[in-house]
């Protein structure tokens, strides 16, 4: 018995060893990473409320600011969306008017075609060379056309007298 009695006290102090190892292992990291406990002056204290203090009003400042300019995004987003209205009716509106001003125009180019013409596109002249005291001495024959509100063309002539003939360009304006 007394075998079995020194067995059993070994193996408890075996046992408690262990107990105590694993103990030290999973418990003294705990203890030494634990941080250290920091004592602050009545100076630091009042230093830090004022910073606090002056933090918060900071932050105030911030939630102000931030709700004004969410109201002025509200607002601006009104703004930009009434002028896409009115960009939409002044593009519909401007499209209605290139079709009337269309339209305008070529019941004007109708009627102006329907319009005898105020001056003719062509003008033919025949013209006769006199001389006072031998009456017609030659004949002359030109072709203008009108460019824009202006003449121009050319103009044969001959002179059976002198027996010579002549060409001219003409401009008439």
């Amino acid at each position: 018995m007394t075998c079995m009695k020194k067995s059993k006290v070994g193996y408890l102090i075996i046992a408690s060893l262990l107990v105590w190892a694993l103990a030290q292992f999973f418990f003294l990291p705990v203890t030494c990473s634990a941080e250290p406990a920091y004592m602050i002056t009545e100076s630091e204290l009042a230093t830090l409320e004022q910073n606090s203090t002056r933090q918060l009003e900071i932050s105030r400042k911030l939630a102000l600011e931030l709700q004004i300019a969410r109201e002025q995004q509200t607002l601006s987003d009104q703004a930009s969306s009434e002028a896409k209205l009115q960009i939409n009716q002044l593009q519909k509106q401007l499209t209605e008017l290139e079709a009337w001003s269309k339209k305008q125009e070529e019941l004007q180019q109708k009627i102006l075609k329907s319009l005898p013409p105020s001056a003719p596109g062509v003008l033919r002249e025949i013209g006769a060379k006199i001389d006072i005291d031998h009456y017609v001495t030659g004949i002359s024959y030109g072709v203008s056309r009108r460019i824009g509100s202006k003449y121009i063309g050319f103009r044969g002539e001959y002179d059976w007298q002198d027996k010579k003939t002549g060409v001219w360009v003409t401009y008439a304006y």
